[in-house]
């Protein structure tokens, strides 16, 4: 019999973590389900303890990778072998509640109109400690009216009905946030439950505080801007979209789009990181021509007081 359930988990080299979050899916109240950990070419003891789960449950089922493809290939290999009528996500570092999966099939079962559903979580440290949390907004028109602004969904916390939805492989670092946007200008219902129902780990890796930030707004802004072409034309140019772009901003002679270029310089004002700035003006000069954009980032750059002030003024917008 299929499961009713299909918990995709990617993992890369995540021997520090992957057993507590296998634990939290093994403890669930829900039972009928099949766990797909794909070992995403890890180098450390990943593959090693999976094993041994699989060895004791049948409901364990392990994917290798031959290289290291990460998470957005490796989720849509889960998702492409999933039996279950649902697929839910979690992360091989965060904790799935004992309840999180019944809730998550209920709601799902009593609303066929509604595609996916995420939750509230707690916001853990390395050592399991609740630092803080996350108190998901819910309601689908509110949900629908501000998604373009922020993204309202924890990824690890969602759980979707298993029809052929992917994620798509170039939306790097953000591919959570492009499959939700999609799925929303698809017209398909999305919305919270208001329990929380994992634990979401903060690590101190964590993407927001390495250089890849700047990499992650780039991917996000562009999220939204074919989010924006398709409410507006129906249709989006992901085909034509280059996500070495974005990826080798640091190259100095890798061509990026004008606009997104401007949206970098923005962004460095926000985060008020003067010393990029100031190379991606050089780069900027090397592909474009002078406009007053260019000239007003180039005067912000120069003058430190201004730079200061203008980039606590952004930070607060």
């Amino acid at each position: 019999m299929a499961p009713i359930v299909s918990v995709i988990m990617a993992a890369y080299n995540a021997e520090k973590h992957i057993s507590a979050s296998i634990e939290s899916i093994i403890n669930q109240t829900f039972n009928n389900f099949e766990l797909l950990v794909i070992n995403d070419g890890s180098t450390d003891n990943t593959q090693s303890i999976v094993k041994e789960y699989c060895k004791k449950d049948s409901r364990i089922i392990l994917l290798n990778n031959d290289k290291n493809l990460f998470v957005i290939k490796s989720r849509n290999k889960g998702i492409e072998k999933a039996k279950g009528k649902y697929i839910a996500i979690l992360d091989s570092d965060d904790l799935a509640l004992p309840n999180r999966l019944e809730y998550q099939v209920k709601y799902l079962e009593n609303n066929p109109d509604i595609f996916l559903i995420g939750s509230s979580a707690y916001i853990i440290e390395e050592n399991d400690k609740v630092e803080n949390s996350f108190i998901a907004p819910t309601g689908y028109e509110k949900l629908k009216n501000n998604i373009n602004k922020n993204n309202l969904i924890y990824h690890s916390t969602v759980m979707f009905r298993n029809e052929n939805v992917f994620y798509r492989e170039k939306m790097i670092y953000c591919e959570d946030y492009d499959l939700i946007l999609r799925l929303f200008s698809e017209g398909k219902k999305i919305d919270n439950l208001s329990d929380i129902l994992i634990s979401y780990r903060q690590t101190s890796n964590s993407l927001s505080k390495t250089k890849n930030r700047l990499v992650q707004w780039l991917f996000i802004n562009k999220a939204r801007f074919f989010y924006n072409e398709r409410l507006s034309t129906g249709k989006d140019s992901y085909e034509s979209f280059d996500p070495k772009s974005f990826t080798q901003i640091y190259n100095i002679n890798y061509p990026i789009i004008k606009d997104d270029c401007l949206f970098a310089l923005k962004i460095c004002l926000y985060r008020r990181d003067r010393e990029t700035m100031r190379f991606l003006l050089k780069k900027y000069q090397k592909n474009y021509p002078i406009s007053l954009y260019f000239i007003f980032y180039y005067l912000v750059s120069e003058n430190k007081s201004i730079f200061s002030i203008l980039g606590k003024f952004f930070s607060k917008i």
